[in-house]
């Protein structure tokens, strides 16, 4: 199978760009080449393409309208050329629950009909969760996938939904929210969504298997939320400092782990060890906490006492549930050896 060809490389996803763009002008293209191309590129994709007076350019893909735009002399945009290995990994999505929340019965049949005589990449069973909750949202329940819907479509349109829910206290709330971003959580094996109420702003994260009803009002904002802004009010105060070790590929397995949060992290040379400050939601911290144990001694935890403190009463509960109080380790021990 092969992985790698020129007609995926950064000039063909450029010049590809520019022929969809419909009508242009050359700042837009030099534009565009500076976004899709390299730094450099500058120099010679731009005379490759702009035609001359008499009309010409060496590739021959753009051509000057009546009033002087660029365009393309294609009659269509440009085929999207998928390679053998791009289709295996999309048969192998197609077994994926959670992929039918974002795509509809109609497109999942259509793309499985497409795609019959190809291989997937891998297999489901292939796979195995050991440090997963077995309680995640249930993706092929038509209600969920329905609630998930609604709230995808108020995401990308900014539109206010109206949602009932019951709290996990079994608390029943109806609001007026804007949801502003899906995020999934691996360990838990759940979708959740990021709310601000309106007109009060406040700040809400919602699991998505908890609303019962997500009802559009037809009432869109205009504005974009500041994501930015809007992530660092609910980030911690202080972040959570880690020594990893060399042991057993620690260090890269730290760093897939933990690829989606925020963190500064420096390797020490001479030792093999990898410092790091990790930036967490606060409202994800046991989950934190639950990651940063499951790697056992190549990781040790340094700060924030806070943190430690709840590291600590963790690691003593599970000690109790092995060892209750009074039995006697040390002959149990010595028994065993007999």
């Amino acid at each position: 199978m092969k992985l790698f060809s020129e007609i995926y490389g950064a000039y063909f996803r450029c010049t590809e760009a520019i022929l969809s763009e419909g009508k242009l002008s050359e700042k837009r293209l030099r534009e565009i080449v500076s976004e899709k191309a390299f730094r450099d590129s500058q120099l010679f994709i731009p005379e490759k393409l702009i035609p001359d007076k008499s009309g010409n350019s060496p590739w021959g893909l753009l051509k000057r309208d009546e009033k002087g735009r660029l365009c393309s002399v294609l009659e269509q945009s440009p085929p999207r050329i998928i390679t053998a290995l791009q289709k295996s990994r999309i048969k192998a999505m197609l077994s994926d629950p959670r992929i039918r929340l974002f795509l509809s019965d109609e497109d999942i049949s259509a793309l499985s009909e497409r795609l019959k005589d190809v291989k997937p990449l891998y297999n489901r069973e292939y796979f195995r969760e050991f440090d997963r909750f077995t309680d995640g949202d249930d993706y092929e329940d038509p209600h969920y996938r329905e609630v998930f819907g609604i709230i995808l479509k108020a995401v990308r349109e900014r539109e206010i939904l109206t949602i009932e829910l019951v709290s996990r206290r079994g608390i029943r709330m109806t609001k007026n929210v804007l949801p502003v971003k899906i995020e999934y959580s691996r360990k838990n094996d759940k979708f959740r969504v990021y709310c601000i109420t309106a007109p009060q702003k406040e700040e809400y994260l919602f699991n998505i298997c908890r609303i019962e009803r997500a009802m559009p009002t037809g009432k869109h904002e205009s504005f974009a939320p500041d994501m930015e802004e809007f992530f660092s009010r609910r980030r911690c105060e202080k972040p959570v400092t880690v020594e990893v070790s060399s042991e057993r590929n620690a260090v890269e397995r730290f760093m897939m782990e933990f690829a989606a949060y925020e963190k500064r992290s420096e390797l020490d040379l001479e030792t093999g060890k990898c410092h790091a400050s990790i930036y967490y939601d606060k409202q994800d911290e046991t989950e934190l906490l639950i990651m940063l144990l499951g790697f056992g001694p190549v990781l040790k935890i340094t700060g924030p006492e806070e943190f430690l403190e709840k590291a600590r009463e963790r690691v003593e509960r599970q000690y109790e549930l092995f060892y209750p109080k009074g039995e006697d380790i040390a002959a149990e021990g010595e028994q065993a050896t007999v």
